[in-house]
């Protein structure tokens, strides 16, 4: 019996460790109001919360500006996002979250069901993705400088082209007319 306990108590010592030392916010929520129930150090430090028990003050939408960019409350789409998983297992999807100060940061959410005591629950699992969204957007607005000096140039080449044709076409004419004029 008591290596058994033993057994269980090295488990849960290495899923502990597991949990708190990963890098990866993540969280766990529990029906039926979906309130935080525990989160990492990462999930800690990631919404600007000073220990676990500030941050599991909060439910989702309450680390979420008001609306999300595809317009549709955060309160809601939250509970859309949470209903997917429950149903389908998992879901995977991209949130803007906001820090307990509302500095609002791009993320990717990997919400996974999971049982536990025979109950079900989730465990989120959270991404910062802010930085890859600057480059994201940097890229999309270089790309489009590249294409309108690409347009340009080729315009400017392709006008100047036409301007040398034109000359060509003025001097012939010039030669033409010098041609009949200096030899009466």
């Amino acid at each position: 019996m008591r290596m058994r306990m033993d057994k269980k108590n090295q488990t849960e010592i290495k899923y502990k460790t597991l949990f708190d030392s990963s890098r990866d916010a993540i969280m766990m929520l529990a029906p039926p109001i979906w309130t935080f129930t525990s989160g990492n150090n990462a999930a800690i430090k990631m919404f600007g919360a000073k220990d676990e028990t500030e941050f599991i003050s909060f439910e989702p939408w309450k680390v979420s500006p008001e609306y999300q960019p595809d317009g549709q409350r955060s309160s809601v789409k939250a509970k859309k996002m949470i209903k997917k998983a429950m149903e389908e297992g998992s879901n995977f999807f991209e949130w803007q979250h906001k820090k307990i100060t509302g500095e609002e940061f791009s993320a990717t959410v990997l919400l996974s069901r999971i049982k536990m005591d025979d109950k079900y629950s989730l465990q989120a699992t959270v991404r910062d993705i802010t930085e890859q969204k600057e480059i994201e957007e940097k890229l999309k607005k270089y790309t489009l400088e590249l294409e309108r000096f690409n347009k340009l140039a080729i315009g400017r080449e392709l006008k100047m082209v036409e301007l040398k044709k034109e000359i060509e076409e003025l001097k012939k004419r010039l030669t033409h007319k010098n041609n009949i004029y200096g030899s009466r």
